[in-house]
């Protein structure tokens, strides 16, 4: 799997945690959430969404972080990948 983008995942200024976008050879894509829910847990916790786009997967993630957090979640960009990697 290669790295597609990286983003923070957040909530009123308030960094909740990260998400990484995999593409695999067979172009799908999985976009894995890392995050620390701090009223339950103190470790960090993941989830796993897999989708046939990458503009798919950024959108599954910010549906799943929204009715996981409260809404008015959005992700910042960290990095990109050059092109050549992203959709070759």
């Amino acid at each position: 799997m290669v790295t597609v983008d990286l983003f923070r995942l957040a909530r009123n200024d308030h960094v909740l945690g990260h998400v990484r976008i995999l593409r695999e050879h067979n172009r799908s894509f999985h976009a894995v959430v890392s995050y620390r829910d701090a009223k339950e847990r103190r470790d960090t916790q993941s989830y796993r969404l897999i989708a046939d786009t990458r503009n798919h997967a950024i959108m599954s993630v910010l549906n799943w972080a929204n009715s996981e957090f409260g809404g008015h979640c959005a992700l910042l960009p960290l990095k990109s990948a050059p092109r050549s990697l992203a959709f070759a």
